[in-house]
């Protein structure tokens, strides 16, 4: 028996950059990778150009819209259960994100000394916390903030200090942190300025905060901004940035952008697909692009698709400067 997907309350908000309510629809799409709810969500665009779900889930209704299976807690149970089994595999990962990181890495020694103290908000089981630790190859402090008690205790098992709360809400020791980073965690919040002002408050004035989110000034949204972006991830992705509007929530908030990459992320191009099947196809739709199972499963056509949608993303990068994913890296104004 097929269950009833339950109806949730929304709630009408305004910009949260410019404070207007006057914004144009521009997509719309169900909960197509969760099927959570029902009905369909509505994409706004600013006049000032800031993208957003207008009316949006209820606080209310989160423990619905983020269900138990959701990807970020199931790769945080796997690990619980083990991690990664293979040990070559678990070497080449962390040789990976030890690169991946090594350019910040090398901006946070050029501007304190150890003990690095490093905070991420949204932090998971912790394991982003742990790769920052080894690529800063130093002694290092860690601390993170995040709303699953469950992830949580992983995280602390791992070693790290974890605040189960919103960053708004986290007793965090002001102006004490080399580097505040946050992965795809701001286009979920209720409050990006709160969100963005919170992590002002906790790093010190010569430190960093790195935020990665995705980007609508990128050709694959102007193809399917309509619904189907990938990115848009209905009904969870609030509110959505590109290089200008995100500039403009960091002045306000006390910041001054000081660079912007564009970095591949080949699950927004495999929930778009999955998206255009969820009509006419969603069995298709499940098994060609998976939308939950893609990071949590690692089969051969899992890990295909992975790599073929991060060369189209590089591909992209290549040749109009910019893909999905941006990664915005902050100082302090002052």
């Amino acid at each position: 028996m097929v269950m009833a997907r339950p109806e949730i309350r929304l709630v009408k908000v305004r910009c949260s950059n410019c404070g207007a309510d006057d914004a144009a629809p521009i997509g719309l799409g169900p909960d197509h990778e969760y099927r959570t709810v029902a009905g369909e969500f509505q994409m706004v665009r600013c006049r000032c150009g800031l993208v957003y779900m207008n009316p949006r889930p209820d606080t209310g209704a989160l423990d619905v819209i983020y269900p138990p299976n959701y990807y970020a807690y199931e790769l945080a149970k796997k690990r619980a259960r083990g991690g990664v089994t293979d040990s070559r595999l678990a070497d080449f990962m962390a040789r990976r994100a030890v690169a991946r990181l090594a350019p910040y890495v090398a901006r946070v020694k050029g501007a304190a000394s150890a003990p690095y103290k490093v905070l991420d908000i949204g932090c998971g089981d912790g394991s982003v916390l742990s790769e920052w630790a080894r690529a800063l190859a130093a002694p290092v402090q860690t601390e993170g903030v995040e709303m699953n008690a469950a992830a949580a205790a992983v995280a602390r098992a791992a070693g790290h200090r974890v605040h189960v709360a919103r960053v708004e809400e986290a007793r965090l020791q002001p102006a004490s942190f080399d580097l505040v980073y946050s992965f795809h965690v701001i286009e979920h919040v209720e409050d990006p300025v709160a969100f963005l002002t919170a992590a002002r408050a906790a790093v010190r004035p010569c430190g960093l905060v790195l935020v990665d989110t995705p980007n609508v000034d990128t050709l694959d949204f102007r193809l399917f901004s309509g619904g189907s972006w990938g990115a848009y991830h209905f009904p969870r992705h609030f509110t959505l940035y590109d290089p200008r509007t995100i500039t403009a929530l960091a002045h306000v908030t006390g910041f001054e952008v000081e660079e912007i990459r564009f970095v591949p992320s080949a699950i927004f191009w495999i929930w778009t697909l999955h998206a255009l099947l969820e009509a006419r196809a969603p069995r298709v739709g499940d098994a060609l692009f998976p939308p939950v199972e893609i990071y949590t499963h690692a089969s051969p056509w899992n890990v295909a698709l992975l790599a073929a949608f991060t060369t189209v993303d590089r591909l992209l990068i290549k040749t109009t400067g910019r893909c999905a994913q941006m990664r915005v890296l902050l100082r302090p104004k002052g």
